[in-house]
């Protein structure tokens, strides 16, 4: 107040009150054309700096999807892939062995176990929750898509682990008798139950990467609607220069083949409905056909 009263006693004592008004303005006007033009500045810096971080974020989600996506296509499907075909001929052997061993003569299982241990995936997932954790606003969804691909990613290798040391204890172990070999590997059940520990991990690996591969592809795809939300929303700045929001391209046949099948994740999916923006409401309320009116009584006839 007392800063007002200054400036009206400083009016009032010039002998050009005209000349004095214009000046007031004139440096107001600066004063305030120069806020404008920092608080611009930095909003620019703002908004590139949440589009260089969506772009990290992509590029790091690309490399996360693309080392699964090798993991499965190098090792996982064709070493599922002998490991289901074992287990077919097993079952249609235990059909003709009863056979067999009434024409007295026993027939022995031949197979061929796949023990190849398997690669720890190391992959830059700290990094990218610190993108997508720190550097970003993302909502709900986006971000629990990015916890969900840390989970997988440590399912995975903990999986691979046990796989591996199992293979090892096998290895460096008593040798084992051809039917011991069988059960162990196939899980088939026994007298004393069922030892399925190497069946249920190698499915575990494979469950597990698809989670990696689904949840990366999907992170990366909110992503990239997100950086385009940010560019959007500025498109009205024709003056700044903004990066262009990459995005990853799943569309050959190759990395179609290795995507799982999103109808595996509908409960996951539904527990994130989005709900309609003030926009779209709108739009619906306008779009809406109205109901016929309906008269009661007979008519006339």
């Amino acid at each position: 107040m007392s800063q007002l009263t200054s400036l009206w006693n400083y009016l009032n004592a010039s002998p050009n009150v005209g000349t004095a008004i214009v000046g007031v303005a004139a440096s107001f006007a600066g004063a305030w054309g120069a806020q404008v033009a920092i608080f611009r500045r930095d909003q620019r810096r703002e908004v590139i700096a949440t589009l260089r971080a969506v772009n990290e974020a992509q590029a790091l989600c690309f490399a996360i999807c693309n080392s699964f996506m090798s993991l499965k296509s190098q090792h996982l499907v064709a070493m599922l892939a002998r490991f289901r075909e074992i287990e077919k001929r097993f079952e249609s052997f235990l059909k003709e062995k009863r056979e067999a061993e009434e024409n007295g003569k026993p027939e022995i299982f031949a197979f061929q176990a796949d023990l190849q241990t398997l690669p720890l995936s190391k992959v830059p997932i700290d990094r990218l929750e610190r993108v997508v954790f720190e550097k970003l606003a993302l909502d709900t969804r986006t971000l629990a898509l990015a916890i969900e691909l840390n989970k997988g990613i440590d399912a995975v290798n903990t999986s691979t682990a046990a796989r591996n040391e199992q293979l090892t204890s096998w290895y460096e172990g008593p040798p084992m008798s051809h039917d011991k070999m069988l059960i162990r590997y196939l899980g088939i059940k026994f007298e004393n139950g069922a030892d399925e520990k190497y069946k249920q991990t190698l499915v575990a690996i494979e469950s597990y990467c698809n989670d990696c591969i689904f949840f990366s592809k999907l992170l990366s795809e909110a992503l990239t609607e997100h950086g385009n939300g940010v560019r959007r929303k500025y498109r009205h700045h024709i003056f700044w220069r903004l990066p262009k929001v990459s995005e990853a391209d799943y569309s050959s046949e190759k990395a179609r083949k290795l995507i799982p099948d999103a109808k595996d994740y509908e409960q996951w999916l539904s527990g994130f409905q989005s709900h309609p923006t003030i926009r779209g409401r709108i739009k619906g309320f306008l779009s809406r056909k109205k109901n016929p009116a309906i008269l009661s009584g007979n008519p006339k006839a």
